[in-house]
């Protein structure tokens, strides 16, 4: 059995050097790692999380792999986001964070607000189908209630990802 793999989703995701990458929520950093490694030294990754621990942990563990294009910020998600320009993100990342939070229009709508004009969103979570690991059935949200809640948004599904068994992976334009 395979877990979800950060380096095969963000891969799939198609990121290049020299993007700004927003993680929102980022918690432990795995994503950031990914995207850090891809967007390289003239690229950065914003990682946003409200809980310092998981900030601290991502910046440790970036600092260690030697990638010094990871920020830091403290944010609750489900508020506006003012620590970064909003319309500049070339992408953001939502990836195991939507069955966290009670305000998810919030959530969308501080994702929304970073990207630019035709940056892209990766939405990775968990299925709403029984597996032996994982949040309870009654936070997940699926696959398809997520995509319209994101087109109602205002952005546009481009494409569904390879994730593994127990995750959806997608991704999503701002139009």
């Amino acid at each position: 059995m395979k877990f979800v793999n950060p380096q095969k989703i963000i891969g799939q995701f198609g990121l290049k050097p020299g993007e700004h990458v927003t993680d929102l929520g980022c918690g432990s950093g795995f994503y950031t790692m990914a995207a850090a490694k891809i967007v390289g030294t003239n690229g950065r990754v914003a990682s946003i999380d409200v809980q310092e621990s998981k900030l601290t942990a991502t910046k440790s563990i970036s600092l260690q792999n030697n990638l010094h294009n990871v920020e830091v910020y403290k944010a609750d998600l489900e508020k506006p986001i003012n620590v970064l320009p909003h319309g500049a993100e070339d992408a953001v990342i939502l990836a195991s964070i939507i069955h966290e939070v009670k305000n998810r229009s919030a959530l969308i709508q501080n994702a929304y607000s970073l990207l630019k004009s035709g940056g892209k969103l990766l939405v990775v979570d968990w299925k709403d189908e029984t597996s032996p690991f994982g949040p309870s059935m009654d936070k997940r949200v699926s696959e398809k209630e997520i995509r319209l809640e994101l087109e109602k948004a205002g952005l546009k599904h481009i494409k569904d990802l390879d994730a593994d068994l127990y995750h959806y992976a997608m991704i999503f334009e701002k139009q």
